[in-house]
């Protein structure tokens, strides 16, 4: 076995890994609390648009005592097992080259949430992830740019769900606040309307509570921007929408773009409360969305008071026509004036280092390092995808933003940090993974006894232990913070005959001319152990005498 011919990847400052998978159809299944929702996209060969071309509705919302128990029990899990296996016919059908499903605040909150998406992901071989509130609002926010390109100015948007509700301030080039606040209409709903009798009092309360809740967040935006245009998304929104249409004598009107102001919200608040009151069913309303409705209404009423919104524009695009936006930018599908949002990930990634002052400089050559290192190994050693790929060069790039906290111990500070960081573009499940590679950086092997490590899944845990051993090699490949390496090759010999040999992996450096490489490899020495026992090889190094100090390491 030799060299593996490898991609080079760039190292300036605005480097990154964006390698996912989403052709020209991508279909998107939406997790919610009260439904499942799926489109089925295709987008242009002229990559400036893309078409909708089938939507999938399952309105059964077994995942909304997920809200109460924080625990998805047999019967959901059979039941969305069920619904998943016929949505994912219906997008095969229509040629899906890829199938994405995002779960939400439900699943965020449960205990076995993480354990219920690796069911699905093994039993439908589907790509189910749990996204955060701050990635759920993005997202959304994705979905309303694509829809309402005429946009300017700054814009507020709020999204009402089951489970949770987002609120962003933005424009069209960035999101300037985003927060996901627990006041979904099924969660309210639950909290103080039981057994689905709402009382004068409670719904005071609901006001109330509403009311305090978003004035932080009310506070906040009135400190960061003028907002322009409120913008509403969701089925709450749209149901309301429609009961405007009908009480103003314009059933037909197009809920896109659909104006609501403050005294029509109000007015038909104060309609579904004595409605809701008399225990009688709201007209206008579905039979699936009517048990939820009122706690929905309220929030938006209070959601416009708190942002002193006079009046509302429907948008009828949110959360998975962001997925699709999100994927079709990233695999180069969609243009559409939205290029500044193609790359998510490594932006959040970027912006993580800077807001806790860590070397850029040393980041960028130890993702380099490591990328190198994985991409040359791979099938040779690992059979990693490049997706890992991207995990690893995101732990790379933070492994030492714990610093920021303490040098002692900086490993578990880096862990907190980037688990708590915010990234966008990853799934709950990619934050938990970057975080944990960048823990293990340094000391000692993965035990089930770390909390960065026990909750894993036991793929995430192999792939964590892996990929950390790699970062290992490329840490201390840059011990002195001087970027002294300039090149590296990796070289697998052939296996030894003797069985009780280890297979041997020389990693060959240049160095730039004139520079001391002893502390590189007295550290490459001291790391290497867990490679060396992950993969069961014995680590090299040779370094290039010509422009550099000899040195070698495990020889």
């Amino acid at each position: 076995m030799g060299e593996k011919k490898h991609t080079r990847f760039k190292t300036a400052r605005t480097s990154s890994w964006v390698k996912v998978q989403g052709g020209p159809i991508l279909a998107c299944i939406d997790m919610g609390t009260n439904s499942f929702h799926m489109i089925v996209c295709q987008a242009s060969p002229e990559r400036d648009h893309f078409e909708v071309i089938t939507r999938v509705k399952d309105a059964v919302p077994f995942f909304r005592g997920a809200l109460t128990a924080h625990y998805i029990d047999d019967e959901a899990m059979k039941q969305a097992l069920k619904i998943l296996a016929e949505m994912m016919r219906r997008a095969q059908e229509k040629k899906a080259f890829t199938i994405l499903a995002v779960a939400t605040s439900a699943v965020r909150e449960s205990k076995n949430g993480e354990e219920a998406l690796a069911h699905i992901r093994e039993t439908l071989k589907l790509d189910a992830r749990m996204i955060s509130g701050k990635e759920e609002a993005r997202l959304i926010y994705l979905g309303v740019l694509w829809s309402m390109p005429e946009l300017t100015g700054n814009f507020a948007i709020v999204d009402i769900g089951g489970g949770s509700t987002e609120v962003i301030l933005a424009n069209q080039n960035k999101i300037h606040f985003a927060e996901s606040y627990k006041l979904g209409a099924a969660r309210l709903t639950q909290r103080f309307f039981r057994k689905g009798e709402p009382t004068f009092q409670t719904v005071r309360e609901l006001h109330n509570e509403v009311l305090g809740v978003l004035r932080p967040a009310a506070a906040r935006i009135a400190e960061s921007a003028k907002v322009d245009v409120l913008i509403g998304t969701s089925g709450t929104i749209q149901t309301l929408a429609k009961i405007d249409r009908v009480r103003t004598g314009r059933p037909h009107a197009d809920l896109h773009g659909y104006h609501l102001t403050l005294n029509s919200v109000q007015e038909i608040v104060n309609y579904i409360e004595e409605g809701s009151l008399r225990r009688g069913k709201i007209k206008g309303v579905s039979s699936d969305r009517n048990q939820t409705i009122l706690a929905g209404s309220i929030v938006l009423l209070e959601t416009m008071r708190s942002l002193q919104a006079s009046e509302l524009i429907v948008c009828t695009a949110a959360l998975r026509e962001g997925v699709v936006v999100d994927r079709f930018l990233q695999t180069g599908w969609l243009d559409a004036g939205l290029e500044k949002h193609r790359d998510p990930r490594s932006t959040s990634v970027h912006k993580l280092i800077e807001k806790y002052q860590a070397s850029e400089e040393h980041a960028e050559q130890v993702a380099f390092l490591a990328s190198e290192i994985f991409l040359q190994t791979r099938g040779l050693l690992h059979d990693y995808s490049e997706e890992s790929g991207h995990l690893l060069w995101s732990a790379a790039m933070l492994h030492d933003v714990g610093m920021f906290i303490g040098r002692n111990g900086h490993h578990k500070h880096s862990y907190y940090l980037i688990k708590n960081g915010g990234l966008l573009g990853h799934s709950e499940e990619e934050v938990s993974i970057i975080a944990a590679i960048a823990r293990y950086h340094r000391g000692s092997a993965p035990k089930e006894t770390h909390e960065a490590y026990y909750n894993l899944t036991e793929d995430a845990k192999k792939m964590v232990a892996d990929l950390a051993s790699i970062l290992r090699l490329a840490e201390a490949l840059d011990r002195g913070h001087r970027q002294v390496v300039k090149t590296l090759q990796v070289k697998l010999e052939k296996p030894p005959k003797d069985p009780l040999l280890k297979q041997e992996l020389t990693i060959n450096v240049a160095v730039k001319a004139g520079e001391n490489f002893e502390s590189e490899d007295w550290a490459l020495s001291e790391k290497k152990w867990l490679f060396e026992d992950l993969f069961q090889v014995k680590v090299n190094l040779c370094v290039d005498i010509a422009k550099a100090q000899t040195a070698t390491s495990g020889q």
